[in-house]
């Protein structure tokens, strides 16, 4: 096939991916090969692919069908209404993602915080908060090196003022102190592998995936230390995994007896957050 159109090319594509692939995952490819939405790729539909591009995009294809995510592939996925760099180093960003940096902005204005967006991946929490929110001042932590320079070019591609340190949960933070903490730390045990997508599995670091104790190993350690890292006013959010509520809950109320935690289901009526606030007293 010479010099497809997009619409022949993406017929091609559906009749050759198989069941378990995403079946938009081709029309991603395109609309980020071009920067276009999906409205614009419709527009586009009857043009001819620029030589060598249909070669490029079977390629593709074939990754696809190898369970390579297409985020991986084209090396971007949205988040928040922009586009950041993903590769294999860190977390392709999720809706749950996006309603937990909602509901944080929900609840916090334009009043000056200190916000440590901890695990930040390819930074998309952190950079999104800032970009958000211009008063807040914004640091972003990850024990991979690997993702903290995803981070810092997608920081500098976005023009957001965040500063990224290397740091296993709060080791590296120098005793500094929090009005608002936010974090999508690894929760999955391993238990959990089996039941996973196999791209997942493939091309996820498992760094950024899983946690000892049924998945809660890393939040035992932010419970543990919230009253030294955060202020007095301070508030830690949370992304959770969606069969986790009561076990977050009771680990919470071991650690933190005083605290209000307070959990928030996401569009698909799923628990996905958490937020711990009032560590020191409560009016439950």
């Amino acid at each position: 096939m010479n010099n497809p159109t997009y619409r022949e090319a993406l017929n091609w594509a559906s009749s050759y991916i198989q069941s378990n692939i995403d079946p938009t995952a081709p029309e991603f490819l395109l609309e980020a090969e071009h920067d276009w939405t999906p409205t614009q790729l419709v527009l586009h539909r009857n043009d001819e692919m620029i030589d060598f591009e249909f070669e490029i995009f079977k390629s593709q294809v074939e990754r696809l069908m190898q369970n390579e995510p297409a985020q991986y592939i084209a090396g971007k996925a949205p988040f928040f209404g922009r586009t950041f760099t993903v590769n294999d180093q860190v977390l392709i960003p999720e809706n749950e993602t996006e309603e937990l940096v909602e509901w944080v902005l929900t609840e916090f204005g334009e009043q000056p915080l200190k916000v440590l967006d901890l695990g930040t991946g390819s930074g998309v929490i952190g950079i999104t908060l800032k970009l958000e929110r211009p008063n807040w001042n914004v640091t972003a932590s990850d024990i991979s090196t690997a993702a903290l320079n995803v981070a810092t070019l997608n920081a500098n591609d976005l023009n957001a003022e965040v500063e990224f340190i290397q740091s296993d949960i709060f080791t590296n933070l120098d005793e500094q102190k929090f009005d608002l903490i936010v974090s999508n730390p690894p929760y999955i045990g391993e238990e959990e592998r089996d039941e996973m997508d196999e791209s997942v599995l493939e091309y996820v670091p498992d760094l950024a995936l899983f946690a000892d104790n049924h998945g809660l190993a890393i939040y035992e350690k932010i419970f543990s230390n919230l009253k030294q890292i955060l202020t007095p006013q301070g508030v830690l959010f949370a992304e959770t995994g969606y069969g986790q509520e009561k076990m977050i809950k009771n680990l919470a109320n071991r650690i933190l007896p005083m605290a209000t935690v307070e959990t928030k289901h996401d569009i698909n009526d799923k628990m996905r957050m958490v937020k711990i606030s009032d560590l020191n007293e409560s009016d439950k």
